[in-house]
């Protein structure tokens, strides 16, 4: 007998697919160059109304190759912080603090990324509507490691009555 998809419950596994699914989002994003139509269009753009003192396109071509660098980076941090949190399953506080550690790690790597990808659009001047989908997704990850640390709590319960 199968579940209706509006009545199935998340997997507890969900926070770790869904950093995978994250991950290619952001693959995508940066292979299309974060939505910049023309590098260089922007370039002359930026010096013909006086934002810039020179026509430099070999700073923002290597602004571009860093930002995806680094959103890369941290993605790829965000995957192995929650696998490493699931890696863990705890028998003492000192495995709990150290799982709960890398959920954390993970929290702050999803808020690097929208910081990153803030200053992707104040550089290149991108229409910020277009990055909508993915904040959204950015904060569901959040939501869900939240969830997992609360799920934790009856574990962590578990440990302090046993001490």
């Amino acid at each position: 007998m199968s579940v209706l998809v509006s009545n199935r419950k998340e997997s507890k596994f969900e926070a770790i697919t869904y950093s995978v699914d994250l991950h290619d989002m952001l693959i995508e994003l940066m292979q299309r160059g974060f939505g910049v139509k023309d590098p260089d269009q922007l370039v002359r753009r930026r010096y013909a109304y006086g934002k810039d003192s020179k026509e430099d396109f070999a700073k923002y071509r290597y602004l571009m190759q860093n930002f995806k660098m680094r959103i890369d980076q941290t993605a790829s941090l965000l995957t192995n912080n929650i696998r490493a949190a699931n890696s863990i399953y705890p028998t003492s506080m000192q495995e709990y603090e150290q799982r709960r550690g890398f959920q954390n790690s993970a929290i702050a790597n999803c808020e690097q990324l929208v910081k990153e990808l803030q200053r992707v659009v104040e550089i290149f001047e991108v229409d910020i509507n277009t990055y909508g989908r993915y904040i959204k997704a950015i904060d569901r990850e959040i939501g869900l490691i939240k969830k997992w640390r609360q799920r934790d709590n009856k574990i962590k319960s578990y440990l302090q009555g046993n001490i």
